[in-house]
């Protein structure tokens, strides 16, 4: 990025417009995956809180409430802070590309991957009886995890 003068914005260089916008792309979909992952996590704490031994919907089964209520909810904030991380990571990247990330954001990136390769694996292990129209989606959302992780990986490595 050249610096466009004093008075004005910084203009990018041909070269690094499309590396940086990919990368802005990134922390926006990092910021989807955070607040997709609390919507997720408050909603199998309130069900697994809620919901009595009688139903078959979720869970009857106390042992498997009481496993969701103490998993859930330290799994989410790892995660949750490795989506922030990431994304901090993604934006310092963009603004600065040659400045070398912290450890931490490089953990954080790698947590980042790890957690989207554990949702590739989920999905996919669910579509094994899924009906077509379900099985185009889960493909798609695996593939799109699937990115996400890659680009998390060459952020980190960069």
């Amino acid at each position: 990025m050249s610096d466009g003068g004093r008075w004005q914005l910084p203009v990018a260089t041909p070269d690094a417009a499309p590396a940086t916008t990919a990368l802005r792309v990134l922390s926006g979909v990092l910021l989807l995956e955070l607040i997709w992952l609390l919507l997720v996590a408050s909603a199998l704490i309130f069900l697994a809180a809620h919901l009595g031994g009688g139903t078959d919907e979720f869970t009857g089964d106390e042992v498997s409430r009481r496993l969701l209520l103490i998993t859930v909810p330290p799994i989410a904030v790892v995660v949750g802070l490795a989506l922030i991380g990431a994304r901090q990571a993604a934006d310092r990247r963009a603004l600065s590309p040659d400045l070398p990330l912290r450890a931490t954001q490089r953990v954080a990136l790698c947590v980042t991957a790890l957690a989207n390769g554990a949702l590739v694996v989920s999905i996919a292990t669910s579509l094994y009886h899924a009906r077509t129209t379900w099985l185009v989606v889960g493909l798609v959302m695996a593939a799109a995890f699937s990115v996400v992780a890659v680009f998390c990986v060459r952020v980190a490595r960069r």
